[in-house]
């Protein structure tokens, strides 16, 4: 039997956080029985947290200085043996790729996230980086292998004749699970929770003041915990501390990914209303947390923008309502509220879409078709 080794290339892996280096270490471990040998090549970093289901591979660290990082990883790709027998899985498109490209690797894989395709303001970006650098380092790739269909559409547009597959991200079941008893008070608050960087166009500032509109009978009912830090963060601060229910906001700063299952399950409903405007290149070119809280029996409420409608089905474990609606996020909660079964009956098909179409094992075997085909 041919032997197949698999080379990823990311400055993003534990014990750096964040969606890509998640995303990267889970396919380390999720692709270890198909592949003869597993090599990362990553970024010496400080240590930030410890990965929840931390995997024995191989893992090289460059130096952390960005110029004696891409040249230390040239040469310890051009070092390698047998490069016809690697597959190549790059964390993102530049520099990773391109490194791959120059230390003369040819089954070349590009993971594709959303804003690293926008242009927003940056007019280099519009003209060049993206139109002409972009478009011929994508070409040179085998295939790109997105997020979403979100992200699939976007990457098409810059490279028509890139092979693109989107195949939209998982969550480890077994580590985000409902509590059998979860930790609620029984007193009838709806219990709001985000878990999110705190940035503004991730629209903490939308949720507020929506929730601030609804008529007082429904505004007593409900808590809204917030988790996460950001630039963003003085400026939603300003905004709670003249907000009528600033009583019932509660923000709990970073929260650790050991303590993430037990801060869902102690929460009844998830939300998050990323914005996605022309003239920026932020974007939630997935959402992993609406994931994260689906998979701990948690349903969704998120926006149609970016990949999160590959993140939430409508009805199915979540609600999706047009960016910054403020007559449908209010209908959506306004109907929460009133008749909290709801909750119960989506928190039932939030669990079980994840172990259907959304584990790692289900994404991981789906990846390595795509890499053999």
């Amino acid at each position: 039997m041919k032997k197949r080794n698999l080379l990823i290339i990311t400055y993003d892996y534990p014990p750096s956080t964040g969606g890509i280096a998640r995303l990267c270490h889970e396919i380390t471990s999720g692709l270890a029985s198909f592949y003869d040998t597993i090599k990362v090549l990553t970024v010496d970093t400080p240590t930030v947290s410890t990965p929840y289901n931390a995997t024995d591979v191989e893992i090289i660290k460059m130096p952390p200085k960005r110029i004696q990082c891409e040249i230390a990883t040239i040469r310890a790709i051009r070092k390698i043996k047998n490069k016809p027998s690697y597959d190549v899985l790059c964390g993102i498109w530049h520099p990773e790729a391109l490194l791959a490209f120059l230390g003369g690797m040819k089954n070349i894989y590009v993971l594709g996230h959303g804003a690293e395709f926008l242009a927003g303001a940056s007019k280099m970006r519009k003209y060049i980086w993206l139109p002409i650098y972009s478009k011929w380092m994508l070409g040179k790739a085998k295939k790109i292998i997105t997020n979403s269909h979100y992200t699939k559409k976007v990457v098409k547009g810059i490279q028509p004749k890139s092979t693109v597959v989107a195949l939209p991200l998982a969550v480890n079941h077994t580590f985000f699970i409902p509590e059998v008893a979860p930790k609620k008070a029984d007193d009838q608050i709806i219990r709001f929770v985000t878990v999110s960087r705190i940035l503004q166009f991730k629209g903490h500032d939308f949720i507020l003041k929506t929730l601030e509109k609804l008529p007082k009978e429904l505004r007593d009912k409900i808590e809204w915990h917030i988790a996460g830090t950001g630039p963003y963060l003085q400026g939603l601060k300003a905004l709670i501390a003249i907000s009528p229910i600033k009583s019932q906001i509660y923000l709990h700063g970073f929260v650790p990914d050991e303590a993430l299952p037990n801060f869902y399950n102690t929460k009844d409903v998830f939300i998050l209303a990323t914005r996605e405007e022309q003239t920026s290149n932020q974007v939630e070119g997935f959402g992993l947390v609406f994931l994260e809280a689906q998979s701990c029996g948690i349903p969704a409420i998120g926006t149609r923008t970016g990949g999160i409608s590959d993140a939430i089905e409508e009805g199915n474990g979540g609600w999706l309502f047009e960016q910054d609606s403020t007559i449908a996020l209010t209908k959506i909660l306004t109907r929460i509220i009133e008749a909290p079964d709801h909750i119960l009956k989506q928190s039932i098909n939030a669990r079980a879409r994840v172990i259907e179409k959304s584990t790692w094992d289900v994404y991981c075997k789906q990846l390595y078709k795509i890499l053999s085909e």
